[in-house]
């Protein structure tokens, strides 16, 4: 309790630090960004800590932390003495925005911080990669960080969201085993935040009250965040005993097939819950075609996994917002616009450049839209000429893009992944059921928005036909590309035939999601062109991404380490849950917008009001039944994972290690003496298998060994050849056969501690290293844990 309390203030601090310069930056939004003070601080405040470090201008300290928060303090303090009346007036009006907001996170953080608590340990799935990733931020001196997994390199993988976690752990002084539980409490309650306010400024900016703004504002994170997708009525349907084989084929998800019915009110089987994220796919005859993963964000706060995409969501989220600020400007765009508002453009270089170093994949998708709300802007500004529209929103877009790209531009020269390039899909697609299944709480608000835009939009003229183009050309351009590739290739390859059935399954969704693009952009064109409704072209823009992601997933895959059935696992599984946030946004807009419509309904008369009434109240009842229906699967499993059957051994805790207590008490011991006592130095320990205990030590630690899970730094650098023969070379070390060889390979790796615990005895059938006494010596030791250290290297 102590540690989440100091926590929680130390980000509550850094939030109030924040307000003054937020009030600044977000002026153009109805809540001048009082509630995205808080992810803004803590992006800025661990960018600078990585900045230092890299100049190696300051080391990465808590000093260092503390010194620039100190730094913000001070310059916040600056701003409020310029503008002390404007921002009293200011938090006097809407003091209530501000209250709503922390309680939003309060509530939040603390719901997750208890669910967490159930099941802390740092144990399973890639848990403890992300570890590893979080302790060699936190041990790394100067940045970049060296991989504990791979002594001697740097990390080869985005990891920016692991620094601004555990910048925040050494600013609070909690360790880092705590402070990872305490990061997956913090994430849902800080991307609740950001939602809050998208959505209290939209509707705000369509109009809408004030009591309107803040209880859908206050509503936004339910539907983005804890809601699950539609899995959970077809669990429910399964342990009541319902439909037969035939039924169950023809839903066709892994694990899901008829049963006698167990009864109850939620299914009682180990982890149930995870077949929420493997709904798309296909076999046949037991072999399976199509594995993808269709994760969402729920599932990923209970299941604990401290990965970039989950890490990325508060500032994905963050960095929509400033977009939103620069759309609801005044000022035209133009190549002077960036000096005359230059705080509000750097926010937008530094939010998006930072998602390259959080998840790379948020950061294409982040600027692909930020170009089309300049577009739209531009759209607004020039209302007579696209040509004028076009080249003002290019003025703009590439300084701040390529400013977004230095700001993080030591990234991209060190960071070697297994992406190499993009191929069109064939033989394989999405059945338009599964993706209701897992998008469909999203999609029909969407369409019904969209519908209700196209309904009042005025008839074309002339002067629209530019736009309608540019919308025409954009929707069907990857349609366009796909079969220029595939479609002409199967021909060649597999005949006419093969290749027009493979266009028939692909249209099934690309063919819908084109149109539902090309209306989406050209409603969000037409309405930025007229200017009187800046809420719903923003959010008919991301209406229009969202369906883009899930019609380029069916198109094209993303090359990678994966092939076969696998080949667009990854891409489904980015893309996918890039498109539940987009789409979650528009889905809470669309509440708003739709049922808001009563007063223009009561205008009406006869059958037109009839029918509107009718559809709304219509469409509510759809919604809650959906919303309900995901809630269920969240409740399920949010019951089962948080230990609301049984509390776990050891207690509550938020004490990721607190199960190596009991389990294995010298192991425990001796990582808190590595981790708090001991001088920083490599280790060894043995190599084993990924998605296991084996380099746990270097994981928990943060201190290098020669090598760790090898599949997944295989997936980081796209070789083996970095980690060629280190395996070797650890058994060799351990095997005792020849201590001039071990000598030399610590020597060569430049080690300082040789770990010998349970594992090393198991994998090499060692029981000492005490024929080492030449240059070993016990530095730790605890039942059947000894830690050695080696003394060449006791001057590191």
């Amino acid at each position: 309790m102590a540690d989440a309390v100091l926590w929680f203030l130390t980000i509550e601090l850094l939030g109030a630090a924040a307000i003054p310069w937020a009030f600044q930056i977000f002026k153009f939004l109805p809540d001048r960004g009082i509630a995205l003070a808080k992810p803004a601080a803590l992006l800025t405040l661990a960018y600078l800590v990585w900045l230092l470090g890299i100049t190696r201008l300051l080391p990465n300290t808590q000093l260092t932390i503390w010194v620039i928060v100190l730094c913000l303090v001070v310059s916040s303090m600056w701003i409020v003495g310029r503008r002390w009346e404007e921002l009293r007036d200011f938090l006097q009006r809407h003091w209530v925005v501000l209250v709503v907001a922390e309680l939003v996170f309060l509530g939040m953080f603390a719901a997750w911080a208890l669910v967490t608590s159930g099941s802390p340990a740092i144990t399973h799935t890639e848990k403890p990669m992300d570890f590893m990733l979080l302790n060699s931020a936190y041990q790394a001196r100067h940045f970049p960080a060296e991989d504990a997994w791979l002594s001697g390199h740097s990390i080869s993988y985005y990891y920016f969201g692991h620094i601004i976690v555990a910048t925040l752990s050494k600013m609070s002084g909690v360790v880092t085993s705590v402070g990872y539980n305490l990061a997956l409490a913090t994430l849902p309650a800080l991307a609740g935040t950001v939602c809050f306010g998208l959505l209290y400024n939209l509707v705000r900016r369509a109009g809408g009250g004030t009591g309107w703004a803040l209880g859908l504002g206050a509503f936004s994170p339910a539907l983005l965040l804890l809601a699950g997708n539609l899995a959970g009525a077809l669990e429910f349907v399964r342990i009541r005993g319902w439909g037969g084989d035939g039924f169950w084929n023809w839903i066709a998800v892994d694990g899901l097939s008829a049963s006698g019915g167990e009864g109850g009110v939620f299914p009682g089987e180990f982890w149930w819950w995870f077949r929420s994220t493997r709904i798309i796919g296909s076999s046949s005859e037991g072999d399976i075609l199509d594995y993808t993963i269709t994760e969402f964000p729920a599932f990923s706060f209970l299941l604990g996994d401290l990965h970039a995409h989950v890490l990325a969501i508060p500032f994905l989220l963050l960095a929509i917002a400033a977009a939103l600020n620069i759309y609801c400007m005044k000022d035209k765009l133009e190549l002077a616009w960036l000096r005359r508002n230059p705080a509000p453009a750097a926010s937008v270089a530094l939010f998006g450049g930072a998602l390259a170093f959080i998840n790379f994949w948020d950061f294409a998708t982040f600027m692909v839209l930020f170009a089309a709300v300049l577009f739209l802007k531009g759209c607004r500004d020039y209302p007579d000429s696209l040509l004028k529209a076009s080249n003002a929103a290019a003025s703009v877009f590439l300084p701040l893009f390529l400013l977004a790209v230095v700001l993080f531009g030591p990234v991209y020269f060190a960071f070697s992944g297994q992406t190499s390039g993009v191929l069109p899909l064939r033989d394989v697609a999405t059945r338009p059921f599964h993706l209701f299944i897992v998008l469909g709480l999203f999609l029909l608000p969407s369409l019904a928005l969209l519908a209700q835009k196209l309904l009042r939009i005025r008839r074309p003229d002339p002067g629209d036909v530019p736009i309608a183009a540019v919308s025409l050309v954009v929707a069907v351009l990857p349609l366009g590309l796909w079969m220029a590739t595939a479609f002409l290739l199967t021909i060649v390859t597999d005949g006419a035939g093969a290749a027009f059935d493979d266009l028939g399954r692909r249209m099934t969704l690309a063919l819908p999601g084109a149109i539902v693009v090309g209306s989406a952009v050209y409603l969000a064109a037409m309405l930025a062109r007229r200017g009187n409704d800046t809420a719903s072209s923003f959010v008919l823009l991301i209406v229009a991404l969202g369906f883009y992601l899930v019609m380029v997933a069916e198109l094209f895959h993303i090359v990678d380490s994966f092939s076969g059935p696998w080949r667009r696992m990854n891409t489904v599984f980015k893309v996918y849950y890039q498109a539940w946030l987009l789409l979650g946004i528009a889905a809470s807009f669309s509440v708003y917008s739709l049922w808001a419509t009563r007063t223009e309904v009561a205008r009406t008369a006869g059958w037109h009001r009839a029918g509107a009434v009718a559809g709304r109240w219509g469409g509510a009842a759809v919604l809650a039944v959906l919303l309900v229906t995901s809630l269920y699967y969240t409740l399920g499993a949010t019951l089962d994972r948080g230990g609301a059957y049984g509390a776990p051994h050891e207690g509550r805790t938020l004490d990721g290690l607190a199960y190596l207590k009991t389990a294995d008490p010298g192991e425990y011991a001796a990582i808190s003496w590595l981790r708090d006592q001991a001088a920083p130095g490599r280790i060894v320990e043995a190599v084993g298998d990924d998605y296991s205990q084996y380099g746990n030590i270097s994981a928990s630690t943060g201190l290098p060994t020669v090598l760790g899970w090898q599949g997944h730094e295989l997936q980081w650098r796209g070789s083996s050849e970095p980690f060629a023969g280190r395996a070797e070379d650890v058994a060799a070390i351990y095997s005792g056969q020849d201590p001039l060889q071990a000598r030399r390979l610590l020597e060569s790796y430049g080690v300082r501690y040789i770990y010998l615990g349970s594992r090393e005895r198991e994998k090499y059938g060692v029981s000492s290293l005490s024929h080492y006494g030449d240059f070993l010596k016990t530095a730790f030791e605890l039942d059947d844990v000894v830690v050695y250290e080696f003394s060449n290297s006791a001057d590191q």
